[in-house]
């Protein structure tokens, strides 16, 4: 399954490399083995198989939904100059965010918004952070399911799905639940 994830991320990166206007770098850097062996370490958790295989044979970031995948160390930053693990740390050190472990942001949407893999998650799933709808002292109002795992994410994504849409479309998973919340008395 992840050689045809890899296959059908590699055909649309040939039409729209990302969702929203970062060019494609040109000729994509993968990430070395032992760079991602030491962000392991580092993090102290793995990554799942399909990213690990998404930033070694593909690139270390620069690619795929939104702003494309925020690379790990001595990758393509987010739009603050942070990779993946630079972000990981600095939500981990906010205790007021009680950032869960193992929950890496791989992905930017603009507006502080980032979807992040759970890799203590033995299926991998996605979750958004959108710290825009926050309210009150617990941020657990900020996180969002988003896609059973990460094969389903990327893929929906290499397939041409919209995955912005998908979540604060009209008919958006998280647009609903952020519509419903506001309807609570």
């Amino acid at each position: 399954m992840v050689d045809l994830i890899i296959a059908a991320i590699r055909r649309r990166l040939k039409t729209r490399p990302t969702d929203l206007g970062r060019p494609l770098r040109t000729g994509l850097i993968p990430a070395r083995a032992g760079n991602i062996a030491s962000d392991e370490e580092h993090l102290r958790f793995r990554l799942p198989p399909l990213l690990k295989r998404m930033y070694a044979d593909i690139g270390n970031g620069g690619f795929g939904p939104g702003y494309g995948l925020i690379g790990l160390t001595n990758g393509v930053p987010d739009d603050s100059g942070k990779t993946a693990v630079a972000i990981y740390d600095l939500f981990r050190s906010a205790p007021e965010l009680a950032w869960p472990d193992g929950l890496l942001p791989i992905c930017h949407w603009g507006c502080a918004i980032y979807s992040c893999v759970d890799c203590c998650d033995p299926d991998f799933r996605m979750r958004i952070f959108d710290p825009n709808v926050h309210d009150g002292d617990d941020w657990t109002d900020a996180f969002f399911e988003d896609a059973p795992s990460i094969e389903d994410w990327i893929g929906s994504w290499a397939s041409g799905v919209n995955l912005w849409d998908a979540m604060y479309g009209d008919e958006g998973h998280i647009a609903r639940t952020i519509s419903a919340r506001r309807k609570r008395p």
